[in-house]
């Protein structure tokens, strides 16, 4: 029964994380982005990818939560929707901010360092939506779970590429790492890797 009932649910939760994206795709052709839809574009898919890590950091602890255990059913779900978002940002970023011009983009590399830690964010979830899968999982056996744990230090990334980038207007820095920096510090000293290493000093 609660196959089927995956089967049959889950169609629609892909629809509901993807509305975000058919939103701002509805908006830009119907030119409510315009003069500068990319600068708009990569802001909103940026926040959506932010939801979305904030999201999957959650599901260790909110899963747990026996009145809650049904979400964990979605954890891959959620996971490969904040790598799109995620990607979403990037590929913005290349075309319509920097129109695919290479000088532009060498010019931001230097003058925005904070590109580096997103684009680190970002192959580290590339890496987990490629081993996302059950075959992947049956393949890489033990080495599964230490690798998917580096969605913490993607989360790392996101901190810091939206702290790097502050200006004047800090909002979305505080209200993403007031949510993300509490579920690193939960899980962080839960990791293997950290009381190995504690136990050693």
């Amino acid at each position: 029964m609660s196959t089927f009932w995956d089967r049959k649910e889950k169609p629609y939760i892909l629809l509901l994380f993807c509305l975000p994206f058919v939103w701002m795709f509805s908006s830009l052709l119907m030119g409510q982005y315009f003069p500068d839809p990319g600068k708009l574009l990569m802001r909103l898919s940026g926040i959506w990818a932010s939801v979305f890590v904030v999201a999957v950091m959650a599901m260790s602890l909110v899963g747990k939560v026996a009145s809650l255990r049904f979400i964990n059913r979605y954890r891959r779900f959620i996971g490969l929707t904040a790598f799109f978002y995620a990607l979403l940002h990037f590929v913005i970023y290349l075309v319509l901010f920097a129109g695919l011009s290479w000088t532009w983009i060498t010019s931001d590399l230097i003058e925005k360092p904070y590109i580096y830690v997103g684009t680190l964010a970002l192959v580290i979830m590339a890496v987990l939506a490629i081993t996302s899968t059950k075959a992947m999982m049956r393949r890489l056996g033990k080495k599964w779970k230490p690798l998917h744990r580096l969605m913490y230090l993607a989360a790392v990334g996101v901190i810091a590429h939206l702290w790097w980038q502050v200006k004047d207007d800090v909002s979305l820095a505080v209200y993403f790492s007031l949510f993300l920096v509490p579920l690193l510090m939960v899980k962080i000293p839960t990791l293997p890797a950290y009381k190995k290493f504690f136990k050693k000093t």
